[in-house]
Order: C-alpha cells, then sequence, then structure tokens
C-alpha cells in the first residue's frame, strides 16, 4: 500500500515537472519569435549591404549569363571616397629631367617613334618628380587593374564586400593579369554583369551609371578625366575575343570607341599613395603592395621565359634588367598595339627608392623585347651614380 501511494506520488512529481518544463520551453519559444521578427523587420538594408558577404564564390571565373550573380539592386558604391582628394605636391627636378631627356634620346637612337612615350618619374626619397607626356591620357592595357585593386578595397574597408571572397582573384588578376578574373572583380565593384542583349534604354541607363561608378570615385579624389570603366579582353568564359552586348555599347562610337585612359603622372600618384601607406588605410596600401610584388625567384624565372600562352611581367619589361635583390613591386601591361609598366623600385639598403611608368601606345614598342629593360637600366644607374636628386 505505501509502496503504490509512493509510486503515484513520484509519477505526478514528474508529470508536474515536465508541464513546467515545457511551459518554459514554450515561452523563451515566442520570446525568440518576437525579437526575431522585430530585427529582421528593422534591419533589412543592413542585411542588403552586405550581401553575399558570408558566402564566398570561390570559382575563379566569371558567373555567365545563364547564372546571374546574386547582387542587390540597393547596394550604392556612389557615395564611397577616396581618402586622398588631391594629388601631393612633388617638386619638379631638373636633374630627374635631364635623365628622362637621355631616355627620350636614346629612344630616338633606336628609331623608336617619341609620341606615342609617356615617363613619369617620381624619387620618393626626395619627393622630386619629372616626366614626358606625363599629363596625356593612354591606354593603360592591364595596368588598370591597379585602379580596380584599390576600388575593391574600398569597398571592402566599408564592410560592403568581403576580402576572403577576393584573395584568389587578386592574386590572378595582379600577378597574372588574368582577364577572367578581373572580369569578375568588376562585376562585383560595379554590381553589374555582361549582358549579351541590353536593348531597352532605361536598363542600360542604369547598367551604365553602376559601370561608371569606378571612374567618379577616382575623379572625385582629383584624377582628371580617367576613365577606368572598361574590361580587358579576351575572357574566355564569356566567349568574348573583344567587347560585345553591354561592353560594347558602353564603348559608345564603334568608329572611334570610348576605351580606358590613364596618364602615366595618375599611375604614378597612385603607387606614391600605395608606397606612403595613404591609400585607403595603412592596412590596406600593404596588402596592394605585396599583391604587386615580384620577387628576385619569379625575375629569375621568368627573364628567359618566351611562353606565349602565360603572361610574363618580366620579359620585356622594366624589371628584366634590374639587380635581383632590389625591390619590385609593379603591374605591367601589354597588347598587340602598345607595351606599358609601372614600378615602384628600392634598393636593399633603402638609399634609393622611385617610381618609374612608361606607357608606349605603338607597335614598334609592343614587339619589342629589349626597350624597356634598356630605359630602366638606364635610369637604375643614373639614380645610383647620381644618388637622391
Amino acid at each position: 500500500m505505501r509502496f503504490s501511494e509512493k509510486k503515484r506520488s513520484t509519477l505526478l512529481f514528474r508529470l508536474q515537472f515536465a508541464s513546467i518544463v515545457i511551459g518554459v520551453g514554450l515561452t523563451i519559444t515566442g520570446i525568440a519569435l518576437v525579437l526575431y521578427k522585430q530585427k529582421n523587420s528593422g534591419n533589412t538594408e543592413q542585411v542588403t549591404k552586405k550581401v553575399n558577404q558570408s558566402t564566398p564564390l570561390p570559382s575563379l571565373s566569371p558567373v555567365s549569363s545563364a547564372s546571374p550573380l546574386t547582387l542587390s539592386e540597393n547596394i550604392d558604391t556612389s557615395e564611397l571616397t577616396y581618402n586622398i582628394t588631391t594629388a601631393a605636391k612633388f617638386i619638379q627636378s631638373q636633374k630627374l629631367q635631364t635623365i628622362v631627356d637621355e631616355v627620350v634620346n636614346f629612344t630616338k637612337n633606336q628609331k623608336l617613334p617619341t609620341q606615342p612615350l609617356s615617363i613619369t618619374i617620381i624619387d620618393l626619397k626626395t619627393r622630386k618628380y619629372a616626366g614626358y607626356q606625363q599629363e596625356k591620357l593612354r591606354y593603360p592595357a592591364s595596368v588598370v587593374k591597379l585602379f580596380w585593386m584599390v576600388y575593391l578595397y574600398a569597398q571592402i574597408e566599408q564592410g560592403i564586400l568581403s576580402e576572403a571572397e577576393f584573395t584568389q582573384h587578386l592574386d590572378s588578376m595582379i600577378k597574372k593579369s588574368d582577364n577572367e578574373a578581373a572580369s569578375y572583380i568588376i562585376d562585383r565593384i560595379s554590381n553589374t554583369q555582361y549582358k549579351p542583349n541590353i536593348k531597352k534604354e532605361e536598363e542600360y541607363k542604369k547598367w551604365r551609371k553602376k559601370r561608371l561608378q569606378i571612374n567618379q570615385y577616382f575623379q572625385q579624389a582629383g584624377y582628371d578625366k580617367i576613365n577606368v570603366s572598361q574590361k580587358t579582353f579576351p575572357i574566355p568564359s564569356l566567349k568574348l575575343s573583344q567587347a560585345k552586348g553591354s561592353d560594347l555599347k558602353l564603348r559608345d562610337n564603334p568608329q572611334k570607341p570610348i576605351r580606358n585612359q590613364i596618364s602615366t603622372q595618375q599611375v604614378a600618384r597612385l603607387l606614391s599613395e600605395i608606397y606612403s601607406n595613404q591609400s585607403l588605410s595603412a592596412t590596406s596600401s600593404v596588402k596592394m603592395a605585396n599583391f604587386l610584388t615580384i620577387d628576385s625567384q619569379t625575375r629569375s624565372i621568368k627573364k628567359g621565359d618566351k611562353n606565349p600562352n602565360e603572361f610574363n611581367p618580366v620579359r620585356g619589361f622594366l624589371s628584366e634588367s634590374l639587380p635581383n635583390n632590389i625591390s619590385f613591386r609593379g603591374k605591367a601591361g601589354w597588347t598587340s598595339a602598345s607595351r606599358n609598366d609601372a614600378a615602384i623600385i628600392t634598393t636593399p639598403d633603402g638609399n634609393i627608392a622611385y617610381i618609374l611608368v612608361v606607357f608606349a601606345q605603338d607597335k614598334a614598342y609592343a614587339y619589342n623585347w629589349k626597350i624597356f629593360p634598356q630605359i630602366s637600366r638606364l635610369i637604375f644607374n643614373r639614380l645610383i651614380y647620381e644618388g637622391s636628386l
């Protein structure tokens, strides 16, 4: 009898305890649901702005038009501003100008035209400079990728895009000059993608406005009349050997197409801001400088590499003729009608540090594999002999 009463008492206690647990669980669930609804209703804009941050896209190939990227129409980068609104004040140097003049005369002696040539030198120790046609806007080829990298890091710093998504793409775009990676990055930073057919004028205007925000970002910082909004080709994954569809429409007049246009002076300015850790934050400047670094081992291997199917930033460019122990951070660009290179060059002791940017927009330079190394060595030797100017 006592045992039965005890058993009933235990069972009743368990039932009461279970009821209490269930009641508490339901209460907590109800509170959580209320808080969830309040949070989502008040933070829709914030969630939209950070779209895709937690889901990096691992593929290096840009997504085709058949499977579009998930991009939010509400992402607006028009208010992004570069932290330096005007170019730094550099002092014109007659000694440096003498070196530049010597380079120009040297190219003449090599029977090369000087009209398509632009040169800028900045001595980073004395902040002195010199140049030849350095304000003339020219087609930069892949040197334009410097500017896309900066604009990408501007969005990363603002939390619009995730850095983890782009590490491999940046490495390919800068070090290998890969147009696939560059196309992907442009699509992401401009919130656009290639459209084979874009017939509705209103749709094109929206697309164009987004793409041109890349130009606006730099123009507002004093990079006058710069154009860095056009993709580089070919882009095999999109089956584009040249601009078509929306990208062709962006070029406007087919007879006189609008193309990327940058001066050597503007490229030198950007490199000087990266060198001095002033391009965006110091942290981003260091990361960008690291992507631009061509180490001594790579320079040794690439000097004699004539593989036509792989981009080679050494053979035929500024670093080929320089000693292996110097620090070289640069970005080269080549087409069948141009040869361009831009670099930050420093000696191991730090006594010599300078920026050299050379654009040559002519087939004669494009297929001359000796002239850029010769120009680079001439300038290096003069600076070593003269010291800081």
